[in-house]
């Protein structure tokens, strides 16, 4: 089992005077997740962030419709927390909008003159579409690619020659001894 490194009653202490979690991590010397387990361990009261926050200028950003993330950024926060504060404060629920993508159909030449019609595809079509972007390699991850392979062909080269060396200087032993 893992010992403390910080005592429990430093720990209540610290905790008591009223520091939040990221001053706490950063006076012991831990993440901000060990600090909630340690809360939680301890059984003490969650620090709660919207009595930290901005009450007036969130709400305010959020009647605009700036989206969760864009004001998590100007707070510091995630956007899931955002929600979760919004929910606390009764802010009115929003809804993700509808899906804009659309289809398209071209001329099949591209010097005709057909206009080219916009078909909107179903939201309920796009729920079962999964995005799979494929991300190139970078110029650098590819030279360490090559790299490494280089690396393992002189690794299998030299074992090669070393056991080639070894099978040589067995025969020219062999061929003393007789």
């Amino acid at each position: 089992m893992k010992t403390n490194k910080i005592s429990d009653v430093e720990f209540i202490e610290y905790h008591n005077k009223g520091l939040n979690y990221r001053e706490l991590s950063a006076h012991f010397c831990i993440s901000s997740t060990t600090i909630q387990v340690y809360v939680k361990r301890l059984k003490l009261p969650k620090r709660e962030l919207i009595d930290e926050i901005d009450k007036e200028r969130l709400t305010k950003l959020w009647n605009q419709g700036y989206s969760a993330s864009e004001i998590g950024r100007e707070f510091g926060l995630c956007g899931t927390t955002i929600i979760r504060i919004t929910r606390k404060m009764q802010l009115k629920e929003r809804r993700i909008k509808k899906s804009t993508k659309q289809a398209y159909t071209f001329a099949s030449e591209p010097n005709q003159e057909v206009p080219i019609s916009t078909v909107p595809i179903p939201a309920e079509k796009t729920r079962n579409i999964i995005n799979r972007f494929i991300v190139p390699p970078t110029l650098k991850q590819l030279e360490k690619q090559k790299l490494q392979a280089e690396i393992v062909k002189a690794e299998r080269d030299y074992k090669i020659y070393k056991r080639d060396c070894g099978f040589k200087a067995l025969q020219e032993e062999n061929q003393f001894g007789d």
